[in-house]
Formats: C-alpha cells, sequence, structure tokens
C-alpha cells in the first residue's frame, strides 16, 4: 500500500513539473514580448504620451514595425544568395559586390523613407516636441543598451573557467 502511495505521489508530482511553461524563447522566457513591453513602457514615458496619444499611437508604431521586418525580410531574401557563396568558399565577382551595395543602398533608403513617413503620420497624434522626441528615443535607447552591456561584461579569467559567468 506504501508502494502505491509513494509511486502515485511521485507521478503527480512529476506531472505537476512537467506541465509548467517552458521558456520558449531566448534566455529568461518570452524574450521578444518582453523587449516589446519594455519598449512600449520606455517610449510611453519618454514621450509623456497621454491614454488618448497612447491608444492612436500604438497601432501606428507596430504597423510601422511590420514594414520594417518586411523590408528585412526582403533584405535577407536578397543577400542570402552571396552569403552562402562565401561561406561555402566561392569567389565572389565585383559585379556580385557592386550589385550588394546598390541592392543595401536601396534598402535604407526604403527603411527611411519609412520612418519618415512614420514621424508625419504621428504628426496627427504627437505634438512637435514629442516628434522630436520621437526621432531621438531609438538612438538614445541604443546607445543606452550599448552602454549597459559594456558595464556588465566581464572579460574571461585566466588559467580556468570563469565561475557564476553573468551575460547581458
Amino acid at each position: 500500500m506504501k508502494k502505491k502511495v509513494i509511486l502515485s505521489t511521485y507521478l503527480i508530482a512529476t506531472g505537476l513539473l512537467l506541465a509548467q511553461p517552458g521558456k520558449t524563447k531566448g534566455p529568461g522566457g518570452q524574450y521578444g514580448e518582453r523587449m516589446e513591453m519594455m519598449m512600449v513602457w520606455k517610449l510611453t514615458d519618454h514621450l509623456g504620451l497621454s491614454q488618448k496619444q497612447a491608444e492612436k499611437f500604438f497601432p501606428i508604431m507596430r504597423d510601422h514595425q511590420k514594414e520594417l521586418m518586411e523590408i528585412r525580410k526582403e533584405e535577407m531574401e536578397l543577400f542570402d544568395p552571396t552569403f552562402t557563396k562565401v561561406k561555402k568558399g566561392e569567389a565572389v565577382s565585383n559585379s556580385d559586390v557592386n550589385k550588394l551595395l546598390g541592392n543595401i543602398k536601396s534598402f535604407e533608403d526604403k527603411k527611411t523613407k519609412g520612418r519618415i513617413d512614420f514621424i508625419k503620420k504621428s504628426g496627427n497624434i504627437l505634438d512637435p516636441n514629442q516628434q522630436v522626441k520621437l526621432l531621438m528615443f531609438e538612438p538614445a535607447v541604443k546607445q543606452q543598451m550599448q552602454r549597459r552591456m559594456k558595464e556588465n561584461y566581464r572579460p574571461p579569467m585566466r588559467g580556468g573557467k570563469q565561475k557564476g559567468k553573468r551575460r547581458f
């Protein structure tokens, strides 16, 4: 009888442990979702958005981000054949490089145009000061993230593996 109780307790405990949600993406779980939430929070704070402004602004911002993701996807699809050639050790001609550079320029132009259009669209929702803050937001956040990464980076110790190594 004791064996059956212990066995059933063990099986139930194992089932409960396995039923817990796992880390689906990135370190610590839903990494992309958390990053997006943090960016929305920081942007709301940085711009000083009211509730009404936020309700109108963030759907426009999500549409802009989808457009950017499509452009990046097209960019990667276009570059992929040349990159695979390089990885395989095959020769790449000057015309391939020039073509790639031209494509980079066109994609950067698309991204810049999309950003300008997004800022102009936000003019219906944001005041001019908020629009300028929006222009400054992305570079400021990138700089802040780079600074934090440098502060948290610890070079490996000599002579062995570092215990408790912290990753960004």
